[in-house]
């Protein structure tokens, strides 16, 4: 038995008032009349029978109405384990849920989720076992299964909202887990969150073992009138002019159903205020602050845009975690293009290739052309993709910095055309390079032949992949070389299949079938071959509207051009053979760091082959290993804005879903929503029949008062 309401206890000192009234109600005098009293004995008086207690039911009942009265008062409740409500006996394993997501943090939910993880195990028997699990977008056990309370406490107290999302299948996945690899007799899982609809997908599947009880607590306690303002995005808009100069705007929203007046929005910059600006955020709906036009610094930039609202509002905004957004401002990084022609090249060959590069934004293509016989090692030096206009690679001593070169990540385009001879698919490039190049196709007898088939899918396609967004069907092809494609089985394969042998892949094909884009992945770089030319030679692509956007989108992807991102968002997996823009030049293949806003942490061997998973909000940095902070590459991180959406799920349409994609395996299962001592006490209402008992005392006590005075009258 517990008490919501103690101190009430006090009012058993009225139980005193029955015995007072009994010990002071003197006994009545009966007067009679003599003429004379000399002829009477005098004895003394005695009080003794006036102090004996009489009555005594009568005082009974009076006592214990009164004592009755003082215990509804207390608000009794009785606590039952949760072993008691599955009816089961014998040792239990306990898996408890705890939401960390970012939401969690409004208003007091984290301490009562924290209070809800301390009494779900504080019931633990001596043969029972409990696993503490954190959960937000991932779920995590930060305690093995255990029966010692006080590593569970520890690790319950250890646990802070995290910057992620939430999800519901992750953590009820890693209980169904534990709970199967038991052997004890009883399973129970208690999830404790704000439930939040957002978190859950009825797409997701989830068994447990039969007899499984669910327990939901539910810490926001149906409280539907959470508002909150965030920061909900940050553009940065580049000016390009004498100094490098961005405009920069964020749209702060507002979910309060009353507008938020006095709104301090600042814009610092590299740790210092630029600007702040004082705004309106209405009701339900959102603003946009843009600042002055602002100076951009050389380097990687870090950003961020606040906001307060003076004077503070009490539950207008009480989710605080989004009050800010984190971004970064990088240099406009552009792809470093090498051209190589042959020796005899035609008049103006590169012309429209050079040209469509030169006038590329964002990013923009700094181009160099090479006559075949000029080319050095050191003009790999710094490069994104090499361009072999109708040249072979070289080969010998000569070619081992460009293979080197390929394998590291660079790309390579080898363009056909009619100078290109057959051999150069032999020899020591023959493993790098797709298939074998055959004879020249003349299509001019029938007006040439078009492109009939493109991968839409694949990057350097994906941009026409919308409606009238560009049409390849009006180019017409005179001329082509002819592309075998190393497969198993045979030189004909189906348009876009990888060849798991040589891992070539065809991007584009001509009517006739002939392969027109050939890609091939050698080590982290790409080799792609073009059949036909990139001028007006023979084809009228360079003249037609999709040639630019679709040199531009070639050579970024064989560049392996990657622009940089503003900010991630908290629960991505940042890779970086991906972002090899993050990592100073000149390291890019040796060991970095990666340090958490919190300061944790990370040693990669490669900056080609890591990857970072993001779980926090702020600015990680990348550097190489052995420099100090502040001398690598700022990203900013920032919580998923769906977060903020603060709609709940029913606990109970909740477990009916889970119920749905479980089958069978939760017979008998119980769903208790909100185990707290208050909803406890509110279920039972022990208080009520309490008084309802007292009233019927009293109505006995007055009854039985009146007849007794009516005896002795």
């Amino acid at each position: 038995m517990s008490f919501l309401a103690p101190l009430f206890f006090a009012g058993l000192a009225a139980l005193s008032v029955p015995l007072i009234i009994h010990l002071i109600n003197r006994e009545r005098r009966e007067v009679v009349h003599f003429p004379s009293l000399m002829f009477l004995q005098r004895i003394p008086y005695r009080s003794v029978r006036r102090q004996k207690l009489r009555h005594i039911l009568l005082l009974t009942l009076r006592c214990l109405a009164l004592a009755i009265v003082a215990l509804a008062f207390t608000r009794p409740f009785v606590r039952r384990q949760a072993s008691a409500r599955a009816g089961g006996a014998g040792a239990r394993e306990l898996v408890v849920l705890i939401d960390r997501s970012y939401s969690i943090g409004a208003a007091d939910r984290w301490t009562r989720a924290q209070s809800a993880a301390r009494r779900a195990v504080s019931g633990l028997g001596p043969t029972d076992r409990a696993t503490i699990v954190a959960f937000d977008n991932q779920a995590t056990a930060v305690t093995p299964p255990t029966q010692d309370a006080a590593t569970l406490n520890a690790a319950i107290g250890a646990l802070r909202p995290g910057s992620e999302a939430t999800r519901y299948a992750p953590p009820l996945k890693l209980a169904s887990q534990i709970l199967a690899g038991s052997n004890l007799p009883r399973r129970e899982v208690v999830l404790i969150s704000d439930f939040q609809r957002l978190g859950w997908s009825v797409r997701d599947e989830i068994s447990f073992p039969s007899g499984t009880t669910i327990t939901n607590v539910d810490v926001a306690g149906g409280d539907t009138s959470v508002a909150d303002a965030a920061v909900a995005d940050v553009t940065v808009q580049r000016n390009e002019g004498v100094r490098d100069r961005a405009t920069i705007a964020a749209r702060l929203t507002n979910t309060g159903a009353a507008p938020l007046a006095n709104v301090d929005a600042t814009l610092e910059l590299n740790g210092r205020v630029a600007e702040t600006k004082r705004v309106v955020i209405p009701a339900r709906g959102a603003t946009q602050v843009r600042f002055a036009p602002i100076a951009i610094p050389s380097g990687t930039s870090a950003g961020l845009v606040r906001f307060a609202v003076t004077p503070p509002v009490g539950r207008a905004n009480q989710l605080a975690a989004d009050d800010r957004y984190y971004f970064t401002i990088a240099p406009d990084a552009g792809v470093s293009v090498l051209v190589v022609e042959p020796s005899a090249s035609r008049s103006n060959q590169s012309l429209y290739l050079t040209r469509a590069l030169a006038i590329g934004d964002r990013p923009s293509f700094r181009v160099d052309v090479r006559k075949v016989g000029g080319l050095a090692p050191a003009d790999l030096e710094g490069r994104s993709l090499v361009i072999f206009d109708e040249v072979a690679p070289p080969a010998g001593d000569g070619g081992a910095p460009l293979r080197d070169f390929v394998s590291g990540g660079g790309g390579v385009l080898l363009v056909a055309g009619d100078q290109l001879p057959a051999s150069a698919w032999g020899g020591e490039w023959s493993a790098a390079l797709p298939g074998a190049i055959g004879s020249v196709v003349d299509r001019t007898g029938d007006a040439g032949g078009t492109l009939a088939w493109i991968d839409y899918d694949h990057p350097v396609f994906d941009v026409f992949n919308a409606p009238r967004s560009g049409d390849f069907a009006t180019a017409r092809f005179l001329r082509y070389r002819r592309l075998t494609v190393n497969t198993d089985s045979g030189p004909r394969r189906a348009a876009g299949v990888a060849d798991t042998a040589s891992g070539a892949h065809v991007l584009a094909r001509f009517d006739d079938g002939t392969p027109a884009l050939v890609e091939h992945r050698v080590g982290r770089g790409k080799v792609l071959v073009w059949a036909s030319t990139l001028d007006a030679y023979w084809n009228d692509l360079a003249l037609q509207p999709v040639f630019l956007p679709f040199v531009h989108q070639l050579a970024k992807y064989a560049g392996r051009y990657s622009g940089a991102r503003a900010s991630f968002t908290a629960g991505e997996v940042l890779d970086l053979s991906r972002h090899g823009e993050l990592v100073a030049s000149g390291q890019r293949t040796g060991p970095v760091v990666v340090e958490a806003p919190s300061g944790a942490k990370t040693r990669l061997s490669s900056s080609n082959e890591g990857l970072v998973p993001l779980h926090e909000q702020g600015f990680y940095e990348i550097r190489p290993d052995g420099a100090g902070r502040g001398m690598g590459q700022r990203l900013a991180v920032n919580l998923d804005p769906a977060e903020a959406n603060l709609a709940r799920i029913d606990p109970e349409e909740l477990r009916a879903s889970v119920l749905a994609g479980a089958g069978n395996g939760f017979a008998g299962a119980v769903s208790v929503d909100a185990p707290t001592r208050e909803d406890t006490e509110r279920r039972q209402t022990i208080w009520w029949y309490l008084l309802a008992l007292a009233g019927v005392l009293f109505a006995t006590e007055t009854l039985m008062s009146n007849r007794l005075s009516r005896r002795t009258g």
